[in-house]
């Protein structure tokens, strides 16, 4: 069976709306990542992922999002200030030396993270041949 045919409507939802934290559809709409984080307990709740992997999943999200020089900076600032939610639960579930090795890793690209700043719309800009 695919991991597709095992999509559930929260599932769906809950990728529906890391594609647009990810994208940052809407920058100014900060209520995106709580929308996210509550779809995540969810899916925990109903047994449809892991904990480990949703977690794991959105820490990867808002890391790399928050490293996306094409995005908004404050956007970029928001996820940021989110990513101790799954760091804090990952934490806690780190019980065997794979979930521990791949924990050090994760926060050892956080504390190595550039932030260089964000593009200008110059600069996105550059070779549309439409702007």
């Amino acid at each position: 069976m695919t991991s597709r045919s095992r999509a559930t409507p929260c599932k769906d939802c809950w990728y529906w709306q890391a594609w647009r934290i990810r994208c940052a559809l809407f920058p100014d709409e900060p209520r995106q990542l709580d929308h996210y984080m509550l779809h995540s307990a969810l899916l925990i709740e109903q047994g449809v992922m892991s904990p480990w992997r949703v977690s794991s999943t959105m820490l990867r999200l808002l890391l790399d999002t928050a490293s996306d020089p094409a995005l908004p900076w404050h956007w970029r600032s928001l996820c940021l200030d989110h990513v101790y939610r799954p760091m804090r639960v990952l934490q806690h579930l780190a019980d065997d030396c794979a979930k521990q090795r791949s924990l050090n890793q994760m926060r050892n690209r956080l504390a190595t993270l550039q932030l260089v700043p964000s593009l200008s719309p110059a600069e996105l800009a550059q070779g549309n041949p439409y702007a």
